[in-house]
């Protein structure tokens, strides 16, 4: 074979790679137990929200199909049982979630549990939202497999103590999807076939809820830095009603964000994100190793490294569990990874001044690089409104045109999210005075005050926001 002949087939090889990869798709079902009777859901929600920012930064609209989520913004949905508001025979729902799935055989299918769990005669269940009953790995595994996947990964934010049987067990300012996966989303997603399952804690363990989300969520999908917060003694089992409920009855999830704030005294969506320095790396895996070609097996041991640092900060004298016995560290359960094709399962320096490896937290060496880390780019919609311009607000369309004609450069403003009727303060670099529009936010008139979003100019400063400070 001459050598113009080994060029061209090199060429379309990896024509065809590149052509397989950005056809294969990733299915998310997400699910918590949010439920104010868990006691968790100060973690639980805060967990969802890490782990749809996760994907939606991580993965093209084309290629990331979430369940029960339509949107405008080219992305596609396979719809189920109401699995977030009614939280009523969970273990039945999620199970029918998986078996509608049209995922494929060269597809990718995520679920993804945050709630109370633990370990019986058959393995480790998670338990839900009832209080009685038991949804187990194994059978959640057994679904998926039917769909015959070329991926399944099952991760689950849960305890693991042993219970015998018969015992009770110890949504956002719109991310603008990338036009390619991350290498390590392809990596982890669509270069791997087989199974994922992992658990955030080990046989024997209870697994650590904090105000803010569970240690492997944290470990996995936090965008912010290295999380600061305070321990949420809601890990008791959940109560039992001494009778059933009756039928047709809702057990309700709660409002993370308007629970928190009420807790605090005031607390934005995306708040959780708020100890953001972009000079220094992320904390989660998913976002500080995004440019990496990491496998599976380099995962599990980041997520054993991390987990123990959030669980050092967040019980330093131990977790009392039982009696007298005290619980000093919170070990991933790792009981299967799949195999990655061309995967690395050594993480690659990432810079800045807290990256996290096996070996713990490195300083950065003197004279080294230090990465930045960007923040992740939001944009309102159509039907959105624009409430305040730089702290002034904004009653009409005349007030909003003066507003953004004088504003210096940096403009803040508050939106409302018409999807969710949650308000986010965002910045934008305007363009200067003298062009044709500054923000590229097209508005209008809106009874009841402040201006509804009409139109967006692509490429315009509007499509470039980020969350204030």
């Amino acid at each position: 074979m001459n050598r113009l002949a080994s060029h061209l087939l090199v060429a379309v090889v990896l024509a065809a790679s590149c052509t397989t990869a950005a056809a294969q798709r990733i299915f998310l079902l997400s699910v918590g137990d949010t439920s104010e009777k868990s006691g968790l859901s100060f973690s639980t929600g805060p967990d969802l929200q890490y782990m749809f920012d996760a994907f939606y930064a991580n993965v093209p609209a084309r290629q990331l199909v979430m369940y029960n989520f339509p949107s405008d913004d080219g992305r596609t949905s396979w719809e189920g049982p109401e699995v977030r508001a009614d939280l009523v025979d969970l273990k039945s729902k999620i199970l029918t979630a998986i078996d509608r799935c049209p995922a494929g055989a060269n597809d990718t299918i995520v679920v993804f549990y945050t709630g109370h769990g633990a370990s019986d005669e058959e393995g480790h269940f998670l338990a839900m939202p009832d209080g009685q009953t038991r949804l187990h790995r194994k059978t959640i595994l057994e679904h998926i497999a039917r769909k015959q996947p070329r991926l399944a990964v099952l991760l689950t934010d849960s305890c693991n103590l042993s219970v015998p049987s018969g015992m009770g067990p110890g949504a956002a300012a719109r991310m603008i999807p990338p036009e390619r996966i991350s290498p390590l989303f392809e990596s982890l997603f669509i270069r791997s076939r087989g199974v994922v399952d992992i658990n955030s804690s080990s046989e024997g363990e209870v697994s650590i809820g904090a105000v803010g989300g569970g240690l492997l969520t944290l470990s996995l999908a936090y965008m912010g830095n290295q999380p600061d917060f305070k321990p949420y003694p809601g890990l008791k089992p959940p109560r039992v009603d001494a009778q059933a409920a009756p039928s047709g009855a809702v057990i309700p999830s709660v409002d993370h964000s308007q629970a928190m704030a009420e807790f605090f005294g005031g607390l934005t969506e995306h708040g959780m994100h708020g100890n953001f320095d972009p000079d220094k790396p992320p904390f989660g895996i998913f976002f500080e190793y995004h440019d990496q070609n990491l496998n599976w097996t380099a995962v599990g041991n980041l997520l054993k490294t991390k987990i123990q640092i959030l669980f050092n900060e967040a019980a330093p004298g131990g977790w009392d569990t039982r009696g007298d016995s005290k619980q000093t560290t919170q070990t991933p359960r790792v009981y299967r990874v799949a195999t990655t094709q061309g995967g690395r399962s050594q993480p690659g320096p990432t810079g800045g001044s807290q990256t996290v490896g096996p070996g713990g937290s490195q300083p950065i060496q003197p004279g080294g690089r230090q990465l930045r880390w960007s923040r992740p780019v939001y944009r309102p919609e159509v039907g959105d409104r624009i409430l305040e311009v730089n702290g002034r607000p904004i009653r009409n369309l005349n007030e909003y045109y003066f507003a953004v004609k004088n504003s210096p450069a940096l403009m803040t403003f508050v939106l409302w999210e018409a999807r969710t009727g949650k308000k986010f303060l965002l910045r934008t670099q305007l363009n200067p005075p003298n062009a044709n529009s500054r923000s590229g936010i097209g508005c209008q008139d809106a009874p009841g005050g402040g201006v509804r979003v009409a139109f967006l100019m692509q490429g315009y400063p509007g499509t470039r926001c980020q969350l204030a400070e």
